[in-house]
């Protein structure tokens, strides 16, 4: 298995509310988590990085246990940021985008809220394993617009759920994994400036995961850069 991440400022925004964090376990079992944090000032930040930082120390113990802490993991780190908000009028309002992966062997578990991504790379097919929380992924959901409608759709960025945002229940499931697919984790400043066709394309060139990262975000500032860009690709 190889891992690979990037994030980027953009070409609009002043600061990076992006957050991420990989976390080698061993040959087999890895830990993957990327957050992208709204809010006034510097709060978008702070929610991020709270989030992130719930996953810290996460062991492998199971896998009858392996959702069931993911999914904790995301209830503690929303109370966090909520505790956090309470503490400090500056940071009224913030919230973040959640999406944590563990890898274990042929199997991968997930659990997330909000917006950021998780997807599967096999054999030309790029499967979206994550729902979007937003209005256009509920329109998305209910059949009455298209994938690439939600993509550039206005109400594209309203979440309906986030970590810190009241206390919803996250997300979760597993799916399986197989010798040659990857897996990209992606927050909207990716996945909302180019299909999926696109990045389906560039992640399947014959390059390394570090060139593979580069093409994306090189195709994300092309196509207007207005948010912070972050990917992590693990190539099983």
């Amino acid at each position: 298995m190889q891992i690979e991440s990037f994030t980027d400022v953009g070409l609009h925004r002043k600061n990076n509310e992006d957050r991420f964090l990989v976390n080698i376990l061993d040959d087999q079992n890895a830990l993957l988590v990327i957050a992208d944090g709204m809010g006034g000032h510097a709060a978008g930040e702070v929610a991020a990085e709270l989030a992130v930082s719930s996953f810290e120390g996460f062991s492998f113990v199971g896998a009858e246990n392996i959702l069931a802490e993911l999914v904790d993991r995301i209830k503690k780190a929303g109370k966090a940021v909520r505790e956090r908000e309470r503490a400090d009028p500056a940071c009224s309002g913030m919230g973040t985008t959640l999406s944590a992966l563990l890898i274990a062997g042929q199997w991968a578990y997930w659990a997330h809220l909000g917006d950021t991504r998780i997807y599967r790379y096999r054999q030309g097919a790029l499967l979206r394993i994550t729902e979007d929380h937003t209005l256009a992924g509920m329109l998305l959901k209910k059949g009455e617009i298209t994938g690439e409608e939600a993509r550039v759709h206005p109400y594209g960025s309203v979440l309906t759920r986030c970590v810190g945002c009241d206390e919803h229940q996250p997300d979760s499931g597993v799916f399986d994994l197989t010798e040659g697919d990857q897996v990209l984790l992606s927050t909207d400043g990716l996945h909302d400036l180019i299909p999926e066709s696109r990045i389906a394309e560039l992640i399947s060139a014959d390059v390394t995961l570090k060139e593979k990262l580069a093409a994306l975000l090189a195709a994300c500032l092309e196509a207007g850069g207005r948010d912070n860009i972050t990917g992590i690709i693990a190539s099983i």
